[in-house]
């Protein structure tokens, strides 16, 4: 009986190569603070959280924004877009996947396979696979068995390195000098549809192989060292390699890795010194917010520290291994560049905000990639995986996440961002149509949108998803807005008038006339001669629609830059309020009203800020965290979207909630009643939630570093070099914090674009 490993390599088109090299390079974490075993926050992480309920998350070993995501794949192809799912047969290791994502997946490539056989021959190429026999995931590690092969599988990984450690339960290999295999992958496909990619990989073993040969088909050539997809009929659905190791009854077990560079990675085959390492690297990030004091006997810091594990997943920090190109800072050092963006449609709202908190320098390196990218493609990217730019969801929202970096003043003490190419490419994505790249960057339709002020319905309604003309125009207002607050202050004023008016294009698709369940007016299509479909069901969210993944009624409240001229053309406060009360009256959470599930609708909770009632919204959010969020691997209302719906469960649970694109943060009800924020290894933002309980969820009175402070939201600039925001918290309803014309008639509510 020898132990045969497959190496597996399935070849859709192939290209010209853009390197994602599986390989090793300098590994370095840095510690805040020596911590007690007792103190270390990754014990509260539970990696299977979200792999159901179409979370599609990526559970397997991984280190934080690693290249490298190890991890087993199976034949469910319904939802094995993480590799990873509950039911089917595993299908093979492969160390490059995304978390969270919906649409097609991506990667899951270079495929390695365990397994036991007599002989080469023997081996059941046409159908290898196997169901597990048990499965064991934690930070850094994790572990199955093959129920056929009767093989133990444990992985670990380095940030470019994946380990695996295989065991047959009767015996194990001679430990000899190193064989390896190398090679080369071509692959499309993927839900962004971006350009094709190259994956090169070198995997090494510390035993040699008694056996060896590649394949195609069900043929096997012993002794070959070569085979190219060029040699044998295109239709080939696979080509590989196959090793056979003969088993020792005093030998003990294996590991293989990808090779050369890997030995400063995972130096002699270090299985555990390189798990250790990446429990401490995960220890390290998790560890810059720490809570405490929540509710007795709850789940609520597993359900918090699982949803920030999942933030740093991806994307990916390719630095020095991008083949396109390599740029470097005026100090000789490599720009940093990032992949796995997938996408920022999705996490720009709560997931890039969390980061100017608890990952500044990384979300300051993010935002250089962006530049770079800009530098040397042409735009910035939205949907970008397998280094190329992807599909545009709606705006253009790599502007939103340069211009709150730039408003929140980060990256300034160093000069690390090259703000007059930042602000070059923002003008980019708002003035240049990109017809050449149609769907996949900048902004669609965007002559369109620049003369008539909005982007028109078609007659024809055959066009594809990528159309969507309302949620498009809603979401170019905003992106709108937010380079007119960068043009402000950088005392740019004539940019600032022209993006201030053009970030009111959302209005010209505002229908006054049309009421529905009692709400009077909706964002509606709108034909190119200016007559709107007034036929359109607000509630439709099926077949080809103007609205991206959502309907009228929902986006018809999406507008996050002018909630009080929003306020004011649904009909002032009261009404507006009424039309809030029917949105969240269905406590599923998931209606045409409002979907928890799509980040659209990640805002709308935090309406009620806007009309002087911040205390519905403090009820409101603890029974959606309560009702949709929880410890079982279905916990999270939907996929996870690169960890989206992670960080919108973190800023809740703190009792924060930022406004993408600004620098503004609103104070809702926080569930710890103590969270410590390391902004910087120097700078800590602490809020204190006094008298915090299950009952006391209403904000009674509010400090912020000593100062009383009547208003419901503040500004970065309140907390950027450290800071205590203080909240006072009760049983009952407040009737002087935070109510317009409340203490000394001070207006509370945050601001809009139509207060400036």
């Amino acid at each position: 009986m020898s132990l045969i490993f497959l190496i597996l390599l399935i070849f859709n088109i192939l290209i010209e190569p853009c390197k994602l090299k599986v390989n090793a390079t300098e590994l370095s974490y840095r510690k805040i603070n020596e911590r007690a075993e007792i103190d270390k926050v990754t014990k509260f992480v539970d990696p299977l959280i979200g792999t159901q309920n179409e979370g599609h998350v990526f559970p397997n070993p991984c280190l934080p924004y690693g290249v490298v995501k190890v991890g087993f794949d199976t034949d469910d192809i319904k939802d094995n877009h993480a590799g990873y799912t509950v039911n089917g047969s595993i299908t093979g290791i492969s160390h490059l996947h995304v978390s969270g994502t919906g649409g097609e997946p991506k990667y899951g490539v270079i495929s390695q396979f365990p397994l036991t056989s007599t002989s080469l021959y023997t081996i059941p190429l046409h159908n290898y696979t196997s169901l597990r026999s048990f499965e064991h995931f934690e930070v850094g590690y994790s572990k199955f068995g093959l129920k056929r092969y009767n093989v133990t599988i444990e992985l670990t990984a380095a940030r470019r390195t994946g380990v695996h450690s295989s065991r047959y339960r009767g015996g194990s290999i001679y430990s000899v000098s190193p064989s390896q295999i190398t090679g080369v992958g071509h692959y499309s496909g993927g839900w962004n549809e971006g350009s094709k990619y190259t994956v090169y990989f070198c995997s090494q073993f510390n035993k040699n192989a008694s056996s060896f040969g590649t394949f195609w088909k069900s043929f096997i050539n012993e002794n070959a060292t070569f085979l190219s997809s060029f040699d044998i009929p295109f239709d080939t659905p696979a080509i590989g390699a196959v090793l056979g190791f003969d088993f020792d009854s005093n030998m003990d077990e294996s590991g293989y890795q990808a090779c050369k560079s890997a030995q400063e990675e995972v130096p002699n085959f270090d299985f555990e010194k390189t798990r250790e390492l990446a429990v401490n690297a995960w220890e390290t990030e998790l560890s810059k917010i720490r809570v405490d004091g929540g509710e007795v006997g709850s789940d609520l810091k597993t359900i918090f520290y699982s949803s920030l594990y999942r933030t740093m997943i991806i994307p990916s920090d390719r630095t020095g291994e991008n083949s396109k190109w390599s740029s470097y800072d005026n100090e000789g050092k490599l720009v940093p560049n990032y992949d796995d963006l997938y996408t920022l449609w999705d996490t720009f709202r709560t997931t890039i905000p969390l980061f100017t908190l608890f990952q500044q320098s990384r979300v300051i390196d993010i935002t250089r990639s962006l530049i770079d990218i800009y530098q040397h493609e042409g735009y910035m990217p939205d949907g970008r995986s397998g280094m190329s730019n992807g599909i545009t969801q709606g705006g253009s929202n790599a502007d939103m996440v340069v211009a709150e970096v730039f408003l929140k003043n980060l990256g300034d003490n160093n000069n690390a961002i090259n703000w007059t190419l930042a602000y070059e490419a923002l003008l980019k994505d708002a003035e240049h149509d990109p017809w050449e790249r149609g769907i996949f960057e900048g902004r669609m339709f965007l002559p369109y949108y620049k003369l008539l002020g909005y982007i028109p319905f078609p007659t024809y309604k055959t066009l594809s998803y990528a159309y969507v003309p309302c949620s498009k125009t809603i979401e170019y207002s905003t992106n709108d807005w937010s380079i007119a607050l960068v043009a402000k202050k950088l005392n740019k004023t004539d940019d600032y008038i022209k993006y201030h008016s053009r970030a009111k294009n959302w209005e010209n698709l505002w229908y006054p006339n049309m009421t529905v369940k009692g709400a009077k007016g909706f964002i509606l299509p709108r034909f190119i001669n200016g007559s709107f479909d007034t036929s359109w069901n607000v509630f439709n969210t099926t077949g080809y629609t103007p609205y991206y993944e959502g309907s009228a009624w929902e986006y018809s409240l999406d507008i996050l830059h002018d909630v009080k001229r929003l306020i004011y053309l649904a009909g002032g406060p009261q009404a507006f309020e009424r039309r809030l009360d029917k949105t969240f009256k269905d406590k599923t959470y998931l209606t045409p009203y409002f979907y928890i599930g799509n980040e659209p609708d990640f805002f709308h909770p935090c309406l009620y800020h806007f009309i002087g009632k911040q205390w519905k919204s403090a009820k409101l959010i603890r029974d959606i965290l309560k009702r949709k969020y929880g410890k079982e691997p279905g916990g999270i209302p939907g996929n996870d979207d690169s960890g989206a719906m992670g960080s919108w469960f973190v800023f809740h649970a703190m009792g924060i909630y930022p406004m993408a694109g600004q620098d503004i943060y609103l104070i809702n009800s926080p569930h710890f009643s103590n969270v410590t924020i390391y902004l910087s290894p120097n700078a800590t933002f602490t809020i204190l939630a006094k008298n915090q309980s299950t009952e006391n969820i209403y904000v009674q009175s509010v400090k912020i570093n000593g100062v009383n402070w009547n208003k419901t939201w503040f500004r970065h600039q309140d907390i950027k070099n450290g800071g205590i925001l203080e909240v006072e918290m009760g049983d009952e309803v407040s009737t002087t914090w935070g109510v317009i014309n409340g203490v000394n008639g001070e207006s509370v509510v945050p601001p809009s674009m139509s207060d400036y």
